[in-house]
């Protein structure tokens, strides 16, 4: 077996560090490019500027160089280190959207900042082009006035790809958001009203209401739209379902919209409550039949909703939308301070990071799809509407949006996402075929508290799918002790982890670092460095030191490039060619992090899966990472027939994956997708988190966006280790247990124990017993604020029985003055009444009123316990 992990040349790290999980506009690379003289531009005009030209602006590094493959020979070239470019003199005949072209080189993905007319600029990711001789085109959205305008470009302080030209076409006139104001119709003559427990029925001429205590839908049947309400005012307006064939055909524009009470009320008991799935049917001749399903519970704020499509003939579609608004403020939550819609990633790699992005958010909003949920939220008063999908046994859902005005003139919840950056994904989504069709079961729920709606977002899911059961050989707590990577990457021997299991018996977990007695060492990748005999050894000597034993494991990965290797427990029967994924023409996928998917539903992927885990159980591993787990989430052509889209694959791999291990060991699930979720104890909040102050903002942006994970989809979600040395001083070592324990958690070192410095942060941060005891409770802490962008919250709180403890960050390398307002941290103080703050590292104890002072070094964090 080989267990290797990627690499990745530091220039790639510097750009993607930090970055979001981005669906970005597919790249298309010519030899040439042609050139078009103008100076205006109209629906119909495609009209050229030439970076080099004498009318533009070059500051710092940048200016016209040589390029023999573009137009005029020339390009605009050398934008980094604090660089620009600037187009002057770009004439629009009208104001509108234009599509703005960009002919560049770039050999490696790389960033500008692009602004028009002195606005804020924006980021754009470029994908890498061929090489840095072949230009290829990027598209963006840019708002152009009529008459002279300007573009600048940008390099952020960073690198950015050198420019050929740019050119643009009028793409709608005025602003581009929808016209009509979302409206339904009249409803007419109401005709008969029905009650089935809290909830309420009305019928009237032209469709119906239903209603629960907490909201309303209401649905014309004439228009075939829809509409939600809660306290009595509309959320969101004019909705309605689609479904991708030869063309998008959306259930507004059918000709026969039926509900009958009848036939459409049914009454349905699940594992999230009670209440009546209404159904409303669709018709038109030649086209599908499509039901839009309402699932009403006699309780709670939210409503779940899918749309089934259906044909006596068959259909195929790789998109479905139960979900879609594009309407001039048609979706409003009533609250306008500091609006957000939340962008999530599909997984977590390649540095993924959230993002709490402006609602007014209009233009390239492609580039902003989020993967199963948003919320849409005001981070001022907190009131949210949180939306995703709630199944995930077939599809990757999609949300797309764009927003005006602190409203949302589009929403988009679709099954069939798929993108290069985000899902990773080099094709499309797979099509799904039957005499129907279902799409992903989406939950709507308008919260007083957005934070609290992910939290309900989150339990719906685990009632679905509930997460990994712990058998009775597994401990249930939070696992603590110690990971190797960190420490010894691809030099991991036995000795080294024969010196860490001895360092942890002598000096750590009498020293609480433990939980109820139980204490892991866990080998990663390059495990297989040792001989048998060794791993042998090595399990024998970590249990007689009364600890447990870790194994590491891909299992949907191939890291070699020999097809005609054989797969490991199989005899030989099969090669590795048999297995790696491919497309339907018969190409393997491209590598993905420096590996090849392999096809989970093949037969020797399942052979050498039983390999390793009756290999890892007879040695007597009781923990096992997984890892590189989204190539299984891949889409491509599957051995088995019945397997359709890549979630498919990915259920069935890791339901499997989950048999072979039958209960013996904790599984972590490491670089993995977010949903499905049902397969492991843990996962990895975020990856790749080499210890470094920055590495730790960024697991915290993680937390700061998906605290709600733990505790609901999964028991823990696991920080990544803790490197101390790697901290930069004793405070940033401090602040990476700090993130550590506040964040699920899977409470895992990771230092070399030969290094006195390492074994001195050790001894003096993985010792106390007040941040451990907080660590193994297993809770997540939420954040504060969640307008952080990018970014993380420098401030989390955690309610705990009563008590209440709080987190403060500082990122940075100055020092730092904070004067916290208990109030907003949601931390009850009565007027003219003190809480007892204590410092949970030092002991140390002060009282405190509304406000609470706080001085913080550079990367130094504190913990506090906060008590009446």
């Amino acid at each position: 077996m080989s267990t290797r992990t990627r690499f990745i040349p530091k220039i790639l790290l510097m750009i993607w560090a930090g970055l979001l999980a981005l669906s970005w506009p597919g790249a298309s690379w010519a030899a040439s490019s042609e050139t078009a003289a103008g100076t205006g531009a109209d629906a119909a005009a495609v009209v050229s500027y030439e970076a080099e030209a004498g009318a533009n602006t070059f500051t710092g590094n940048a200016g016209p160089a040589d390029c023999g493959t573009c137009s005029g020979g020339k390009k605009g070239g050398n934008l980094y280190g604090g660089s620009t470019l600037q187009f002057n003199g770009v004439t629009a005949d009208q104001t509108g959207v234009y599509t703005m072209t960009v002919h560049y080189i770039s050999g490696d993905p790389r960033a500008a900042v692009i602004s028009v007319n002195g606005a804020e600029g924006e980021n754009f990711n470029f994908p890498k082009t061929a090489d840095w001789n072949t230009v290829g085109t990027y598209d963006i959205q840019i708002d152009l006035k009529q008459g002279s305008n300007t573009i600048l470009f940008d390099d952020g302080g960073g690198y950015s790809p050198d420019i050929d030209l740019i050119k643009l076409q009028l793409a709608s006139a005025g602003d581009g958001v929808p016209d009509n104001d979302g409206s339904i119709g009249e409803l007419g003559k109401q005709l008969h009203v029905t009650k089935y427990g809290s909830i309420t029925l009305t019928e009237y001429q032209r469709g119906f209401s239903v209603a629960n205590p907490s909201y309303e839908l209401l649905y014309n049947t004439s228009t075939g739209l829809s509409q939600y309400n809660w306290n009595h005012k509309p959320v969101i307006k004019g909705a309605y379902s689609e479904i991708q064939l030869d063309k998008t055909v959306a259930s507004k524009d059918y000709g026969k919209h039926t509900f009958k009470a009848k036939d459409g009320v049914t009454p349905f008991r699940d594992a999230t409550g009670e209440g009546i799935k209404v159904t409303v049917r669709s018709e038109q001749k030649g086209l599908p039949d499509l039901s839009q399903v309402f699932y009403i519970y006699n309780n709670g704020p939210y409503v779940l909703t899918e749309v089934t499509a259906s044909q006596a003939a068959g259909l195929t579609t790789n998109q479905i939308v139960p979900l879609a608004v594009e309407a001039r403020g048609g979706v409003d939550i009533g609250s306008y301070g500091d609006n957000r819609v939340l962008v999530t990633p599909f997984d977590n790699d390649s540095w993924s990071r959230y993002q709490a992005k402006s609602i007014n958010t209009r233009l390239n909003t492609d580039n902003y799809v989020s993967s199963e949920l948003t919320a849409i939220y005001d981070n001022t008063s907190r009131k949210g509407l949180v939306v995703g999908s709630v199944t995930h046994d077939t599809w990757k859902t999609g949300i797309h949006w764009s927003g005006t005005d602190n409203k949302l003139n589009e929403l988009r919840v679709y099954g069939g996402f798929t993108s290069q950056a985000s899902t990773h994904d080099s094709l499309p989504h797979g099509s799904v075929s039957g005499k129907s069709v279902t799409s992903p079961k989406v939950f709507i729920g308008l919260y007083d508290d957005y934070r609290k709606g992910m939290e309900g977002y989150g339990q719906v899911n685990a009632a679905i799918a509930p997460p990994l059961a712990f058998s009775q050989n597994i401990p249930e707590g939070v696992p603590v002790g110690w990971n190797s990577w960190g420490a010894y990457a691809d030099h991991l021997s036995y000795d080294n982890a024969a010196a860490v299991s001895n360092y942890v018996k002598e000096h750590l977990q009498n020293n609480s670092f433990e939980n109820k007695g139980n204490v892991y060492i866990n080998l990663d990748s390059y495990w297989d460095n040792m001989t048998d005999q060794q791993l042998t050894d090595l399990v024998k000597l970590i249990h007689g030191n009364g600890q447990k034993a870790g194994i590491y494991y891909s299992p949907f990965v191939y890291w070699g490039d020999n097809m005609d290797q054989a797969v490991e427990g199989t005899d030989g029967k099969y090669k590795y060619g048999d297995i790696v994924l491919r497309d339907a023409s018969g190409n393997v996928l491209p590598k993905l992090d420096g590996a090849y998917a392999v096809d989970p539903t093949h037969p020797a992927v399942k052979a050498r899966i039983d390999y390793y885990m009756n290999r890892f159980k007879k040695e007597g591993f009781e923990y096992i990472k997984v890892d590189f787990l989204s190539h299984g989430s891949l889409e491509g052509r599957h051995y088995d027939p019945n397997v359709q889209t890549g979630i498919q694959a990915y259920n069935q791999g890791m339901a499997y994956l989950d048999q072979a291990i039958g209960g013996t060991m904790f599984i972590s699930e490491s670089i993995a997708p977010l949903f499905p979720s049902q397969y492991a104890h843990s996962r990895r909040i975020s990856c790749d988190v080499d210890g470094s102050l920055g590495s730790t903002e960024y697991q915290l942006n993680n937390l700061t966006y998906g605290w709600w994970q733990n505790g609901t989809i999964y028991h823990y979600t696991d920080p990544d280790y803790m490197t101390l040395v790697k901290g930069g001083s004793y405070e940033g070592a401090q602040t990476r247990v700090n993130a550590a324990a506040i964040s699920g958690t899977v409470f895992l070192n990771s230092d070399d124990v030969n290094d006195p410095a390492a074994r001195q942060y050790m001894e003096r941060l993985l010792t106390n017993p007040e941040v451990n005891a907080l660590a193994v409770k297993g809770k997540a802490f939420k954040p504060v604020e969640g307008n952080t962008g990018t970014k993380a919250a420098d401030l989390f709180v955690l309610e705990d029985q009563g008590t209440y403890y709080l987190a403060v960050f500082n990122y940075t390398q100055n020092s730092e003055q904070r004067q916290i307002d208990l109030k907003r941290a949601g931390i009850p103080v009565q007027a003219g009444a003190s809480v007892q703050v204590t410092d949970l590292w030092t002991g140390e104890k002060v009282t405190a009123g509304a406000t609470l002072d706080v001085t913080l070094k550079s990367a130094e964090s504190k913990l506090y316990q906060i008590s009446p």
